[in-house]
């Protein structure tokens, strides 16, 4: 469920999909969808140059912010989502969301630095919405400066198996990176191998987009985050001492909100 997944939004109840013989990524920037192949037909991991090459590519797009991205509709309420879902199958985007759901997964390409670790968590928590797609299992989120974070779909599993990944990602991109900045980017053509989605969309669904960015901002603007650099102590430490990191962290979550609401549930 890691890979290939997608909760599709349904009345009453969602549903996970997987289709395991996809082999494109999904790619966001700008709030436009394009997709490649990052797998070859035996399952392998096309070279690195290739994706490389790729997503230069994507990043040379000038395309403009669509005027309603599709993205603000996976933040809408579930069943409100499955109903306007079904009006985008219907009026003609079955292949395009096809695409998405079946993708390996989402990688979004954020056109900014990040400020500081406040604005770090806003942006991989929620962005500004108009590129994410948060039914996918998974997305890695990309900044311009290159800080980057994985954002997830939570209901196909435990946060466990995308730490293990995201650990095991950052091992081997850091002991044994396949490219860097001074890298060249293989010479394929790109325009050929790159797809960018396009979507049919009547005046329901652009009055749909518009209704749930403007949900979307409403719920985002109720969000404030803190936070502070705790340096006299850590896990190790809480281990000298024979206490669980995990527990620590979860008494801190309740005396929280203790202090702040007077119970602690």
């Amino acid at each position: 469920r890691l890979f290939n997944s997608t909760r599709i939004p349904k009345l009453n109840k969602d549903e996970l999909l997987t289709h395991e013989k996809a082999r494109h990524l999904l790619v966001l920037r700008k709030g436009n969808f394009y997709v490649f192949d990052v797998l070859d037909k035996d399952g392998n991991i096309v070279n690195a140059s290739e994706i490389f090459a790729h997503l230069s590519y994507i990043q040379s797009d000038s395309s403009p912010v669509p005027e309603f991205p599709l993205g603000y509709l996976t933040s809408e309420n579930r069943d409100r989502w499955a109903i306007v879902r079904q009006k985008l199958l219907d009026n003609g985007n079955q292949e395009a969301l096809q695409k998405i759901d079946s993708a390996v997964f989402c990688l979004c390409l954020d056109d900014f630095p990040i400020k500081d670790n406040i604005h770090l968590s806003h942006n991989m928590l929620h962005g500004s919405g108009l590129n994410r797609w948060f039914d996918k299992s998974f997305s890695v989120i990309m900044a311009e400066d290159g800080t980057a974070a994985i954002n997830f779909e939570h209901s196909w599993g435990d946060g466990v198996a995308v730490l293990r990944f995201q650990n095991e990602v950052f091992k081997d991109t850091t002991e044994r990176p396949a490219v860097s900045p001074q890298s060249a980017p293989a010479t394929v053509d790109s325009s050929k191998a790159v797809e960018k989605l396009s979507f049919n969309l009547d005046d329901s669904l652009k009055a749909a987009v518009t209704d749930a960015k403007k949900k979307f901002d409403a719920l985002v603007g109720s969000l404030t985050i803190a936070s502070m650099e705790f340096k006299r102590g850590g896990k190790e430490f809480l281990k000298t001492q024979k206490l669980s990191p995990d527990a620590i962290s979860q008494l801190s979550f309740q005396m929280a909100f203790l202090r702040q609401y007077g119970q602690t549930t």
